[in-house]
């Protein structure tokens, strides 16, 4: 019964572990889709942001030099036509008179922001041949909309298309704030990128708007109307999807403070062990262990406590922003492996105020087997897996085969005086 009991625990343990892995390696792969990735094909190509965060205009920046790079001039922005061509005109003087007054207008908006007023100042000294394509409706249409009506009448441009198109998007602003309607606001802005897009004579463009209107999961929002025309030249890619991309690389080297952390973890109870917590009849055993074995051990140990250390990767990805923290949901993978190494450190407690005999040493633990061995290599190999790191992985094996397996031997030794 009592060894039933035991398989139950066992299977549970096991059990829970496999399945929030798998959990959150579905939540992963779900949130991922939320993104379509260019391809060879592809000429449209939309980027979702966060308002208002330096880290995600300077990526949007890096995106934009690409294109411009490779010939593109079209940018597409999150704002009004008009607000949009004020921009175009500053981009030809040397004055600021024109970016500031636009930014004395939206004073209270997401995009009032210094990081908002670097990122197009950055276009203007790096990529000065932009052109900026506002597809948003007439917010402001009192103020900077009725400006630059004022504008275009001072230089006789009444019958102009510009002239055209700016009423035309003063009154989708009316419309919309009178109405407060955010379907209609996606009509609007769905009518206007295809508009622009024809306008500008087609071809490659990059468009930076909010996410919102980016994920192609929401069939009510403008990238979901826009694919259904343009296919597969669309691409749509959340800036945080980048943001997570270009923090370290599975095998970029560097300094892991996960890593120390764990091997402390590691380290401090077993040298408790060495100095006084050896239960007795270890070191005779000890003598008649597999030399094959052993030999796994120690290369695993050293493989394990050099890769932990110098893949910075291990460490958890998450961004600390202004309004919360944003992260992957493979973190759950290395939130599962901390959790190992805690029940690790119990296990160790449990042991401590025990006899500390052999039967104590190799006991489980929460239903994990051999759990002194056992707990820190599974929590070394989901550490690997959450990086997407094969060396990790693979020296978590290695030191696996070595450490779990001497247990192993010493557990059956047990059960055989036991049984005696």
């Amino acid at each position: 019964m009592r060894d039933k009991k035991a398989r139950i625990k066992t299977i549970l343990a096991f059990g829970t572990v496999l399945i929030v892995v798998m959990v959150a390696w579905l939540l992963n792969q779900f949130d991922r889709s939320r993104d379509v990735l260019p391809n060879e094909n592809t000429t449209i190509n939309l980027y979702g942001e966060m308002h208002g965060y330096k880290e995600f205009y300077d990526i949007e920046f890096q995106e934009w030099k690409k294109f411009y790079d490779e010939g593109c001039r079209n940018l597409f922005i999150e704002l009004p036509y008009f607000s949009a061509e004020f921009l175009n005109e500053w981009m030809k003087e040397d004055s600021d008179e024109l970016i500031d007054k636009f930014f004395e207008e939206i004073k209270g908006s997401a995009g009032d922001n210094e990081y908002f007023y670097e990122f197009f100042h950055e276009i203007k000294e790096y990529c000065p041949e932009t052109i900026f394509y506002g597809t948003d409706v007439g917010h402001l249409y009192n103020t900077t909309g009725v400006r630059y009506l004022r504008y275009l009448e001072e230089n006789g441009l009444t019958d102009s298309e510009k002239y055209s198109l700016a009423n035309e998007n003063i009154q989708q602003g009316i419309t919309y704030y009178e109405s407060n309607d955010s379907t209609r606001r996606e009509s609007y802005m769905i009518s206007n990128f295809i508009n622009a897009y024809e306008r500008c004579g087609g071809g490659k463009i990059m468009g930076i708007y909010g996410s919102y209107h980016t994920d192609f999961h929401n069939s009510d929002v403008m990238v979901v109307k826009l694919k259904e025309k343009y296919g597969d030249r669309m691409s749509a890619v959340r800036v945080k999807t980048i943001a997570f991309e270009q923090m370290d690389e599975p095998y970029d080297f560097g300094f892991c403070i996960t890593g120390v952390v764990f091997l402390l973890m590691l380290f401090v109870p077993n040298i408790m062990w060495t100095r006084k917590g050896k239960p007795i009849g270890y070191v005779e055993s000890a003598k008649k262990e597999n030399k094959v074995l052993l030999m796994f051990e120690r290369i695993g140990q050293v493989i394990v406590s050099t890769s932990l250390v110098i893949f910075p990767a291990l460490n958890p990805k998450v961004m600390v922003l202004v309004d919360g923290l944003y992260f992957e949901w493979k973190i759950i993978i290395w939130m599962m492996a901390l959790t190992l190494m805690i029940l690790y450190e119990c296990y160790w407690m449990k042991y401590f105020k025990s006899s500390k005999t052999m039967k104590d040493y190799y006991s489980s633990f929460v239903g994990f087997p051999l759990a002194g061995a056992t707990l820190p290599v599974m929590a070394v190999v989901l550490l690997g897996i959450y990086s997407e790191n094969v060396i990790v992985i693979c020296s978590a094996i290695i030191l696996g085969i070595g450490h779990i397996g001497i247990h192993y031997m010493h557990k059956k030794e047990i059960k055989r005086n036991m049984d005696k």
